[in-house]
């Protein structure tokens, strides 16, 4: 019994020696490691040590927002009723289709109207009553049926500026020297003023045959003056109204004479190579009987003729209706023909016809073609 409680003492002493030294030599001892026989060996020093992750830097702390701050960032009652209506506006709206780019080969034409062409017929209401400077143009215009004489006229022009152009006639050779002014525009919102004035014709008394009705034989000169108004309206129409003074200075003895006109048109567009024209002539003797064969009262770039004022018909004054169509299928050529109706003081009646051509400068547009709007800009023409 003695011997066996001995034996049990012992044991209880050596037990934690031998369990202490186990944990010293396992504390002591590295992990085996598993060497790969073909590589080679590596020193433990040599091995890669794994870094230690780092703690993220520490943000300074911000103070809480105080109530006054909350308030002041809130939106307004006023900003999210608008917000909201945005939204719904933007909501209900249909969707847009987006802009496709023009091909190269594509040409984008901004106007309403079809774009104009070298050599096309341009409308008779957006011509202005000048040229364009540097051009040239002649006319002639026949009155061959109806009662009275045979009417003839013609005037050759030649502008200098946009503006300005002087005008003369052939009867063979030059018989007038006019100028020609223009003050606005015929697109203008006030329209156009043209002033006219100077030698319509003269007479330096040279006959092949003798005239019966005149005095005798001497020189005669018609000097005249106009002014006129041009107005288009629209894209289709225009009104023209002029008046005349026609002053005949003679070297002979009684032979003077003094004429005055008035006219007004209205013209229409039709189609833009075919325009309709129709209005009022009046024309009348100042104190003095008629003494030429034809009083032709100067109506440059007009068609038609507006006055029956002659020698050998009777009666000092005319009351007309003249009514004209005009046809231009290029742009520097037209004719028109033309109908007359004398209504006072008696019934008369003469029918003609009419030829104008326009030699053009080879750069730009005719100044007729020029666009106004209400501001006084100039705007793109068709």
């Amino acid at each position: 019994m003695r011997a066996r409680s001995a034996l049990l003492a012992a044991t209880l002493l050596t037990l934690p020696t031998s369990v202490a030294a186990q944990n010293s030599a396992s504390d002591a001892a590295p992990p085996p490691v598993v060497v790969d026989p073909t590589q080679p060996a590596i020193a433990p020093d040599a091995l890669p040590v794994a870094a230690e992750p780092e703690a993220p830097p520490a943000l300074p702390a911000e103070p809480a927002p105080t109530d006054a701050e909350v308030d002041a960032k809130m939106p307004t009652a006023a900003a999210t009723a608008a917000a909201t209506a945005a939204a719904t506006a933007a909501a209900t709206a249909a969707p847009t289709k987006p802009t496709e780019a023009p091909s190269p080969t594509t040409t984008t034409i901004t106007s309403t109207e079809p774009p104009r062409r070298i050599g096309d017929p341009l409308p008779l209401t957006r011509r202005e009553p000048t040229l364009k400077a540097g051009s040239f143009m002649g006319g002639v215009r026949y009155g061959l049926v109806g009662n009275g004489p045979t009417r003839f006229i013609n005037d050759l022009r030649f502008s200098f500026t946009d503006n300005f152009e002087l005008r003369t006639s052939l009867g063979p050779w030059p018989t007038a020297l006019m100028g020609r002014g223009r003050i606005g525009s015929q697109q203008g919102e006030l329209g156009a003023v043209v002033l006219e004035g100077g030698l319509a014709w003269f007479d330096a008394g040279v006959r092949l045959q003798p005239d019966t009705g005149e005095a005798s034989v001497g020189a005669r000169f018609h000097f005249e003056g106009s002014m006129g108004w041009a107005k288009a309206i629209g894209d289709h129409f225009a009104i023209n109204a002029y008046a005349h003074y026609r002053e005949r200075v003679s070297f002979l003895q009684d032979d003077g004479q003094r004429a005055a006109a008035i006219d007004a048109h209205f013209t229409v567009d039709v189609l833009p190579s075919l325009a309709l024209s129709a209005g009022l002539g009046f024309a009348t003797t100042l104190g003095t009987p008629v003494r030429e064969v034809v009083i032709n009262f100067v109506e440059t770039d007009r068609p038609g003729i507006s006055h029956l004022l002659a020698r050998d018909e009777g009666g000092e004054q005319s009351l007309t209706i003249p009514l004209t169509m005009t046809y231009g299928r290029v742009d520097s050529f037209d004719v028109d023909i033309f109908c007359t109706p004398r209504v006072y003081p008696e019934f008369g009646i003469l029918f003609g016809a009419g030829v104008r051509f326009r030699l053009e400068p080879l750069f730009g547009e005719p100044a007729r073609s020029v666009v106004i709007d209400k501001d006084g800009n100039e705007l793109p023409s068709f």
